[in-house]
C-alpha cells in the first residue's frame, strides 16, 4: 500500500499536493518546521482527512530517520526548502544546509528505506540570467544566486542517486508558480500574491526595475498535476522536466491585470532592480507535453480570478 511523504507540507505548493492526495483517499505523512509554512494549511488538510504530521527540520537526520522507520513511506514529494533568492544571498550557509544537506538527508534515507520514487521540486533559478530563451531541459545552467546553485545541486544529487543507487527520482524545474494559499506577507512570496494583497487593500505597490522584465507564470493546480504525473509515469524515471506554460507575462502586465480585477485606479512605485533577480524567464515545455500528454494549462487571466 502506498504512503506518500510530503516534505514542506505546510507550504504553498506542498499543501496543494497533499490536498489532492487526501482527496484521492491516499495515505499521507507530512513534515514541516513552519519556517515559512503555515499552521492553518495543516489545519485545512486535517479537515480533509486523517494524515500524519511531523514538525521537524530537514537538517535533523536523527528525527528524519525516526519518521522513515515509524511511518514507512513508499513515495516522496520533496518540496521542503528555503525558497528565497534573497535569503540565500544574505545567508548562503543556512540555505545550503537546508536546500542541499536536507535534500541529501532525504535521498540517503530513501535509499536505506527503499523508497519507490522521489519527485524533487527544483526551480528555473538554475538558469540564472543566461539570455537564450525559451529554456528547456538542455539549456545552459548558470545560476546567479546561491539558491539557484542549491537547486541545481539537488537535481544533480537526484540524478546521482538514480544512477548510482537505483533510487527512482524525477526533478521538476518550476517556473513562477502562483495560486491560493501563497502568503503575500512572506518574504518568499511571489509577485502575484504580493500584488493581489496590496492592490486589493489599496496599498502602494513597488515594482523593482522597469517592470518590463517577464516571467512564465504557472497556476499551482497545474504544478500539482505535473507532480502526480511525474510520480506515476514510468518513463519519467531519472528525468528532469521544465514546468511552465510557455507564455510570457511582464510584471507591468501582472499589475494591470490585478488592478483591473479589483477595479482600482492606482500606479506602481518603481524602484531599483534587486541583485540576484532574473530579467527574463520563459519555458519550452515540449518535454512535459510529450511525456505526460498534457497540453492544457490554466490561463493567467483565469488563474488570478481564483485568488
Amino acid at each position: 500500500m502506498r504512503k506518500y511523504l510530503v516534505t514542506g507540507i505546510a507550504g504553498f505548493i506542498g499543501s496543494h499536493i497533499a490536498e489532492e492526495l487526501l482527496k484521492r483517499g491516499e495515505n499521507v505523512v507530512g513534515i514541516d518546521n513552519f519556517y515559512s509554512g503555515k499552521r492553518e494549511n495543516i489545519e485545512y488538510l486535517e479537515s480533509l482527512g486523517e494524515f500524519s504530521f511531523w514538525e521537524n527540520d530537514l537538517r535533523d537526520l536523527r528525527n528524519l530517520e525516526r519518521l522513515f522507520r515509524f511511518e514507512k513511506p513508499t513515495h516522496v514529494f520533496h518540496l521542503g526548502a528555503i525558497a528565497s533568492v534573497q535569503k540565500s544571498i544574505e545567508d548562503p550557509i543556512f540555505t545550503n544546509a537546508v536546500n542541499v544537506e536536507g535534500t541529501l538527508n532525504i535521498l540517503e534515507l530513501s535509499r536505506e528505506h527503499r523508497i519507490k520514487r522521489i519527485v524533487f521540486s527544483s526551480s528555473a533559478a538554475v538558469y540564472g540570467d543566461e539570455p537564450t530563451l525559451p529554456k528547456d531541459e538542455n539549456s545552459v545552467v548558470k545560476p546567479i544566486s546561491p539558491y539557484g546553485y542549491e537547486k541545481l545541486m539537488g537535481e544533480q544529487y537526484m540524478k546521482l542517486y538514480n544512477e548510482l543507487y537505483g533510487v527512482e527520482t524525477v526533478s521538476l524545474r518550476y517556473f513562477n508558480v502562483y495560486g491560493e494559499r501563497q502568503d503575500p506577507t512572506s518574504e518568499y512570496s511571489g509577485v502575484i500574491s504580493i500584488f493581489e494583497n496590496r492592490i486589493k487593500s489599496g496599498d502602494e505597490v513597488k515594482i523593482f526595475g522597469d517592470g518590463e522584465q517577464f516571467r512564465d507564470f504557472i497556476y499551482v493546480k497545474d504544478i500539482v498535476k505535473l507532480n502526480i504525473l511525474a510520480m506515476e509515469t514510468e518513463k519519467a524515471r531519472g528525468e528532469t522536466f521544465v514546468c511552465g506554460t510557455g507564455i510570457k507575462t511582464s510584471i507591468n502586465s501582472v499589475f494591470t491585470e490585478i488592478t483591473e480585477k479589483h477595479q482600482k485606479d492606482i500606479s506602481p512605485k518603481y524602484e531599483n532592480a534587486r541583485s540576484g533577480d532574473i530579467r527574463e524567464s520563459l519555458a519550452n515545455n515540449s518535454k512535459i507535453r510529450e511525456y505526460f500528454a498534457i497540453d492544457n494549462f490554466i490561463k493567467f487571466k483565469k488563474g488570478i480570478q481564483k485568488l
